[in-house]
């Protein structure tokens, strides 16, 4: 019996295996005569002849035979030790990678079986990660107990310890449609050879310095910050199923993003469980804050619905050309429970027509617009311990309406309460391409009381976004999902690479404005001592993306307030002026 042994590159490079191969051979010859010699069964006993008498005068003695079973007692235990070494030495190359040889019989194993010559070595996907081999794609144990999510370990023995395993094929890829958590960017991406089951990390950091002409605001969000660490792993669990996991650090604090599941029906549904972006409000839901054109989002952002804990339908009609949402959640605002028995509704529908056969690389084709709408009853406290507008940038009851920097200059009395139906409704129109403009309105309105008096209170808002490519790039064109995204230089700024172009640059402004509105204020429920009821902003800037994953922005903002107010204790002011940049990365 012999053991066959991979001679392929990778089994030669393994010498300390290779270095055995000659007392692996003695092992197994020694083993073969070991079991002949003890199989032979002697010959039938007859009547010695006369010669034969003879030749038993020099027989061996009883005493001889005794020493020479010993001997051969101690060769079959040595050739059986031998024979677990053998074995031993198997696993161990196995373990290594190296599909073994033929077997007992010269049956071959199932992963090489109707080939000839060596046994291929593993092979590894992009990226150097190892797919694995058959058997361990058959859930063949390796030798290691598999593990309860407690932590405890099976028996090595338990005959029900069967894990499922494949292959594995790990690349670095880029979202250049604008896919992806965070709307493109780059991202690390493992799955299994026929992509039935994936997992892929992405990342978003921006550092910020944002220097403000007035000491002393109540924001963390001034000199040198971190606004958005954003990671997030997603993928699929078999191509019916979907998952998202993300992770948020926003000036100092740290909070879960998003985590959610996702069953795609067919073609033209998907079924969403979980915590998750929803509507209204485009520039929310559309796009990173890192990927506005401008520097930041507008004071809208405080209206939107965010990330809310629901479940969420979302698909595609007319060949795409239209978009759908439609979902329930708890009240509030991206909290993780729900302050009341309600639930809110949300939706929105996008049009873009002229997509498809005949519109490719027409002006009209970034052209697309819609609504986004949510409605639900109410009854909660705003002045809620710890849900305030400054957690994490997500979750809120609207205690107070802020600028963009977070600085409130609209405050409610911590007696007021919401008792009501609470409705908003937010339109929006965009069209992308060299030139971008996006433009959305919004109403929000909702019942308050402070336990003597009651009504409505309604905000409204707007802004207005136009963008331009200096170097001739192309925004993505954009649609109900997905509006900004990461852009890709046509001459980008690659030292490393000997790329030397300008990469792109953009040019942006917006101008926006949110009307807290004079109900409140007649109505007592507005501290009017540190508050306003309208506040415009104006935003300029400059982009620059030497590559595909990377981005610096440098903006001027101003905000003004039609009355003055005290923002840091001294004497009201109607403003402030802000100058801001950003480092930004998408991986």
């Amino acid at each position: 019996m012999w053991l066959r042994m991979d001679t392929s590159p990778v089994a030669r490079e393994r010498s300390p295996v290779r270095s055995e191969l000659p007392i692996v051979r003695t092992f197994c010859l020694l083993l073969g005569l070991a079991l002949a010699a003890v199989g032979q069964e002697p010959p039938p006993s007859s009547v010695p002849t006369a010669p034969a008498a003879a030749a038993e005068v020099g027989a061996p003695s009883n005493a001889e035979l005794a020493e020479q079973l010993r001997l051969l007692r101690s060769e079959v235990a040595e050739t059986r030790a031998l024979k677990a070494e053998v074995q031993q030495l198997r696993g161990i190359v196995q373990s290594m990678g190296v599909q073994p040889g033929p077997g007992p019989g010269g049956a071959t194993s199932p992963a090489v079986r109707g080939g000839s010559g060596p046994a291929p070595a593993a092979s590894t996907g992009l990226g150097g990660v190892r797919e694995g081999t058959a058997s361990e794609s058959q859930g063949v144990s390796n030798g290691v107990p598999e593990r309860f999510h407690s932590g405890a370990f099976t028996s090595r023995d338990d005959p029900g310890a069967s894990t499922e395993r494949f292959g594995i094929k790990g690349r670095y890829k880029y979202n250049d449609k604008a896919t992806g958590p965070l709307g493109g960017g780059g991202y690390f991406s493992f799955s299994s050879p026929d992509d039935e089951f994936s997992l892929n990390v992405t990342n978003q950091i921006t550092v910020d310095g944002t220097f403000i002409d007035r000491a002393r605001l109540q924001t963390t969000e001034q000199g040198f910050n971190v606004p958005f660490a954003r990671s997030f792993i997603y993928g699929n669990i078999t191509k019916d199923w979907s998952y998202q996991v993300g992770v948020q650090g926003f000036l100092g604090t740290f909070n879960l993003l998003d985590l959610f599941l996702a069953w795609h029906i067919n073609d033209y549904v998907t079924l969403r469980a979980g915590k998750g972006l929803a509507p209204p409000l485009y520039e929310y839901y559309a796009f990173s804050p890192a990927l506005e054109p401008v520097i930041t989002n507008s004071p809208l952002y405080q209206l939107a619905a965010k990330r809310p804990l629901g479940l969420m339908f979302t698909g595609n009609l007319w060949k795409n050309r239209i978009q759908w949402w439609s979902g329930i959640s708890n009240s509030g605002t991206s909290l993780f429970g729900n302050l009341d028995r309600n639930q809110d509704y949300n939706g929105a529908v996008d049009f873009t027509p002229f997509r498809g056969e005949g519109w490719e690389e027409t002006v009209l084709e970034g052209l697309g617009g819609g609504v986004g709408f949510s409605g639900g009853k109410q009854e909660y406290l705003l002045n809620q311990q710890g849900v305030s507008i400054s957690n994490n940038g997500e979750a809120t009851t609207n205690p107070a309406f802020s600028t963009v920097l977070g600085i409130p200059f609209s405050t409610f009395h911590s007696n007021v309460s919401a008792n009501g139906m609470r409705s908003v409704f937010s339109p929006h129109v965009y069209w992308y391409g060299r030139l971008s403009l996006l433009a959305e309105y919004i109403n929000f309105s909702r019942a308050l009381t402070d336990g003597t008096t009651s009504g409505r209170s309604t905000q409204r808002g707007y802004y207005v976004n136009a963008s331009y490519w200096l170097t001739g790039e192309r925004d993505f064109m954009g649609n109900g999902f997905q509006g900004y995204s990461t852009v890709t230089p046509l001459h980008p700024f690659i030292p490393s690479k000997h790329m030397y172009g300008p990469g792109a640059w953009q040019i942006a402004a917006q101008w926006s404005e949110l009307n807290a509105g004079t109900g409140d204020v007649a109505r007592g429920f507005v501290d009017t001592s540190r508050s306003t009821n309208r506040m415009n902003n104006f935003m300029v800037g400059l982009n620059w993306w030497p590559n595909q994953y990377t981005r610096l922005s440098f903006d001027y903002v101003t905000t003004n307030f039609n009355n003055p107010i005290p923002l840091s204790g001294r004497s009201p002011v109607d403003g402030y002026q802000t100058f801001w940049m950003r480092f930004a990365m998408f991986f």
